[in-house]
């Protein structure tokens, strides 16, 4: 594995070495203060790895074949499923040191509640759903109400031992923390996990975040979802050799699409685990071909997908430190056809697993590019100083007449150049944002009605609605609802979208702005280079998942088309319902995209305004600061051998 680490601990060193070679130079002060926090943060960096996939998927396994040892237990159940860290050590935080968070009493009693629901059951305290808990038969909980079900057993089991311990933080070793992903009465309780661990992966600086499955039940676990899709380096999305994409993974599949061209760069990998299973290569390239056509259909276009076997990979992590042995040795054996002979190598049976290639890529596309974009970035940086000083030794070293000369100039460029700062216009790109909105809003509610045939199927499906003496009224109404909490969930999953594309137009919008303040910085006559606009990172605005405007009364007309279940699925009762249907939801659809256009509008634009505000800030003192120096240089006030020593060593570093 290539030493991202050390390349970066090298980069940050010539920051620092440069900026304490100009520090104390008029007019660079500013520009070594930039120099050593560049510096800090290539230090302090740590690139985050978020891995996404189905509960049963197998991502803790493939979690496990990077680490190259058997950290992560496979967790139980996907309601209780928490976020896992695995980090670098830190001089606070050692090796197999782990901290975990217990989830709030209100967090734990909104999960109660939600879970309690899907039975038609409430209770308004942890202490008191105990009782009501009791009350569930086993026998009658329907298939998708199981993993609910477990999770309301876990909570009755294990709350009186970590009850008081509710909203804490706690430190425990590698033992207790296996206990806390794998037994389901403590693991419902746990909100997050941060494993400290060394191995190749976090010596490199990677942040390894083990997410809840995209099947998760939980609320909570969509925004923090989206929070990792957009922050993480890197997205690893893991389904298994011979499952079929489930609807929850649809959904979380869609979600990626919606955002992939948000990113300047493609970060998403796709994994096929269990490749091993595959009888031949013919078979597994058309697994492969399948998922490709199912991403596709997502939205997600060029997917890079990746067959990998997790469990011969980590066997042959562990053959590779000599820790293969007993039943692990047989089971090499049989995966790598070693049969009874020696051993085949563990560097190929890592071949054989896939992860090679994988890992390739992986790092080539997301940690290798993005290593050499900060130190190009920390170079560019080095080379603006060097040649600033340039400028300063020619303008400190020309006839005093002509220094003269260029003085008077000088005064006058630097009160053109503020005049230009402070006449500075956004509004176009103000205008361009409220446009951009409108548009961007539009065309969510097109693509939801154009998903609605595909939702109303999955919500009024024969399962639910059976002439077989159920209540039919109360089943309709069930899947009415159930059809409204797919639309909120695609509507607050449009909005998490639209927040990001928003915040890469004002971005872009940005450094429009910031082109046209150093053009006409320029223009006015100031021979100073500027720093390249950096983003902005901003807070994504939080939507809800339901439509306030909703209320299942205002469906009655649409329901009432409704005649019998034979009429609805054999004849064509089903066209006539959906068309209803749809027509009656876009008020409450409309309502939603309507306030949250209004919401956009205000906030991004107060964004904009002060993304644009800052940008004056800094262009105005990065003026001052290159006056400040010319000034010195053309008064004959600079000390030319300490400018000559400063820009030697930095061509020095230029050429390290």
């Amino acid at each position: 594995m290539e030493d991202f680490k050390s390349q970066l601990g090298a980069t940050a060193n010539r920051l620092r070495s440069a900026a304490d070679s100009i520090g104390a130079i008029t007019g660079f002060k500013g520009m070594a203060a930039g120099m050593n926090q560049r510096a800090e943060r290539l230090e302090q960096n740590l690139f985050t790895v978020a891995l996404f996939g189905a509960f049963s998927a197998g991502k803790s396994s493939f979690a496990n074949a990077l680490m190259g040892e058997m950290v992560l237990p496979v967790s139980p159940n996907p309601t209780t499923a928490a976020i896992n860290k695995i980090l670098p050590p830190t001089s606070t935080y050692p090796h197999g040191a782990v901290r975990v968070k217990l989830k709030a009493e209100a967090d734990i009693t909104l999960d109660v509640q939600q879970s309690l629901a899907v039975f038609g059951l409430s209770a308004p305290s942890v202490e008191e759903s105990l009782a009501v808990i009791a009350t569930l038969d086993p026998s009658r909980v329907l298939p998708n109400a199981k993993p609910h079900f477990s999770f309301l057993k876990a909570v009755s089991k294990g709350l009186a031992a970590l009850q008081e311990q509710l909203g804490q933080e706690v430190i425990v070793d590698l033992k207790e923390f296996k206990s806390f992903v794998a037994k389901e009465e403590k693991a419902c309780f746990v909100e997050w996990i941060e494993l400290y661990y060394d191995c190749p992966l976090t010596r490199q600086g990677i942040t390894l975040v083990d997410t809840p499955g995209a099947d998760s039940i939980n609320a909570r676990h969509t925004g923090v979802a989206f929070n990792y899709i957009k922050n993480a380096d890197a997205v690893l999305f893991v389904t298994y050799y011979n499952h079929a994409f489930s609807n929850a993974d649809r959904e979380f599949l869609i979600q990626l699409g919606r955002v992939k061209d948000t990113f300047e760069m493609d970060k998403m990998f796709f994994v096929v685990n269990a490749a091993d299973l595959a009888k031949d290569e013919e078979e597994m390239q058309g697994v492969v071909q399948h998922v490709r056509k199912n991403l596709v259909s997502c939205g997600i276009s060029m997917p890079r997908i990746y067959p990998v076997s997790s469990q011969t990979a980590l066997l042959a992590r562990l053959h590779e430190k000599g820790e293969l042995k007993g039943s692990a040795e047989k089971v090499y054996r049989q995966r790598t056809g070693s049969g009874e002979g020696e051993l085949l190598s563990a560097q190929a049976a890592l071949k054989l697993s896939g992860i090679t290639e994988f890992e390739k890529d992986f790092l080539s596309f997301t940690i290798s590019e993005l290593t050499q974009i900060a130190v190009g970035s920390a170079e560019a940086e080095i080379g603006r100083a060097l040649h600033a000083l340039e400028e300063l030794i020619a303008s400190a070293t020309e006839d005093e007449s002509v220094r003269h000369e260029k003085l008077r100039a000088a005064e006058q460029a630097q009160a053109q150049a503020h005049l230009a700062i402070e006449a500075l216009d956004a509004s176009p790109e103000a205008k361009a944002l409220q446009k951009e909105v409108d548009e961007l809003i539009y065309y969510v509610r097109q693509r939801l009605f154009f998903r609605f045939g595909d939702l109303f199927k999955e919500s009024f499906n024969p399962a639910v609605l059976q002439d077989d003496g159920r209540d039919l009224k109360a089943a309709l109404k069930g899947s009415l609802d159930e059809l409204a909490r797919f639309i909120g969930y695609n509507l607050g999953q449009e909005m998490r979208a639209t927040s990001l594309r928003l915040e890469k137009f004002i971005n872009q919008n940005g450094k429009r702005i910031r082109d046209r303040l150093c053009q006409s910085v320029v223009d006015a006559g100031a021979k100073t280079s500027f720093e390249a606009y950096e983003a902005r990172a901003f807070e994504t605005l939080s939507f809800g998942d339901t439509m306030e405007q909703y209320d299942s009364a205002h469906f009655s007309k649409a329901l009432g088309l409704f005649k019998s279940a034979k009429d609805f699925f054999e004849k064509n009762g089903r066209q006539a319902v959906q068309e209803a249907l749809e027509l009656a939801m876009q008020a409450p659809v409309g309502s939603y995209l309507e306030a949250a256009a209004v919401r956009y509008k205000g906030e991004y634009g107060a964004e904009l305004n002060g993304v644009a505000g800052a940008l004056q800030r800094e262009t105005s003192q990065q003026v001052d600061e290159y006056f400040a120096g010319l000034f010195e240089a053309l008064s004959a006030q600079v000390d030319v051998v300490q400018l000559s020593s400063a820009r030697d060593h930095l061509q020095s570093l230029t050429q390290a």
